[in-house]
């Protein structure tokens, strides 16, 4: 692989961030909302997310103001499995990440694309991630930023259009699959997006690999739909160097550096300054790799 095929080698985080020492703790607690099951019966949901609020979090204090990060997690897990697994590696990386000012304070959503927060087959999962973006923009987004202090002065569309900057998300494996749609259907609210270690699947399973040009075309597709300019959005993409999904990544990144509308006065919708790719070398598949591009992606996402 050549160095001008990725952004850059992301560096480790230190083996502090795993413990859960920090000085200055955030907290976890679920948040159940209302919701529908868009990808099967249509029946009314009572679901699941799991919200950090970092260190110093009041509920009571409704001027101060937090970015928000929604994270998907990935195929054969669900949302608790996000803040529970490998003894809360990833809440105590946030916290010494605000702690030692690598970010903003923030708050973190682990959610779930499965109706009962359960794992599933392939294709169940596959067939929920295609319309987890009905449920993100109608019932999530506004059930959690209605009681949480996030940007958004109001949950209607208005509200969480105009705060669309102070909110990103991501995802890992097929949660990164879940991201992509989220950006092709959701671009008017989100402005940051960080997909991990697997590429979009609008069209097909592994689309990003099998169709890489009619995938960049098909994401180039929402800035038009949302009149966004290439300023308006970013990703920060990453991925283990032995990982399998690095051959997926990276004909669809390679594709989308290069797409252009066919319109001499507009611009190139994807850039290696608003489309970053990062390797983690040595990783694999899994969760140690997910971990650590968390930990070095997020000072980019919500830099102080």
């Amino acid at each position: 692989m050549e160095r001008s095929d990725y952004s850059s080698e992301i560096l480790k985080i230190p083996e502090r961030y795993y413990q859960p020492d920090c000085p200055e703790l955030g907290d976890v607690e679920e948040f159940l909302y209302g919701s529908t099951y868009y990808a099967g019966d249509g029946r009314p949901l009572l679901k699941p997310c799991y919200v950090y609020t970092p260190y110093g979090y009041d509920p009571e204090d409704k001027e101060t103001r937090y970015d928000i990060f929604y994270f998907m997690h990935g195929f054969l897990m669900n949302a608790n499995a996000v803040f529970e697994g490998d003894g809360g590696a990833i809440g105590n990386i946030f916290d010494w990440l605000i702690y030692e000012k690598k970010t903003r304070p923030f708050i973190a959503v682990a959610v779930t694309w499965d109706y009962e927060n359960a794992v599933r087959d392939f294709e169940t999962s596959y067939r929920q991630i295609l319309r987890f973006h009905q449920e993100f923009r109608q019932d999530l987004v506004p059930a959690v930023e209605g009681k949480y202090h996030t940007y958004a002065e109001s949950t209607d569309a208005k509200g969480l259009r105009a705060s669309r900057a102070h909110r990103a998300f991501g995802g890992y494996s097929m949660g990164a699959v879940t991201t992509w749609q989220v950006f092709l259907l959701c671009g008017d609210l989100v402005e940051k997006y960080m997909p991990l270690a697997c590429d979009c699947w609008a069209l097909e399973h592994f689309g990003g690999a099998k169709k890489p040009k009619e995938t960049a075309e098909m994401l180039a597709s929402s800035p038009t739909v949302f009149h966004l300019s290439p300023e308006d959005y970013s990703f920060w993409c990453g991925v283990g160097d032995r990982d399998q999904t690095v051959t997926q990544m990276l004909p669809q990144i390679f594709e989308m550096w290069n797409y252009e509308y066919g319109e001499p006065e507009r611009p190139k919708p994807f850039t290696r300054e608003n489309l970053t790719v990062h390797l983690d070398v040595g990783e694999t598949h899994g969760v140690p790799a997910c971990e650590e591009l968390l930990g070095a992606g997020l000072p980019e996402l919500f830099p102080l």
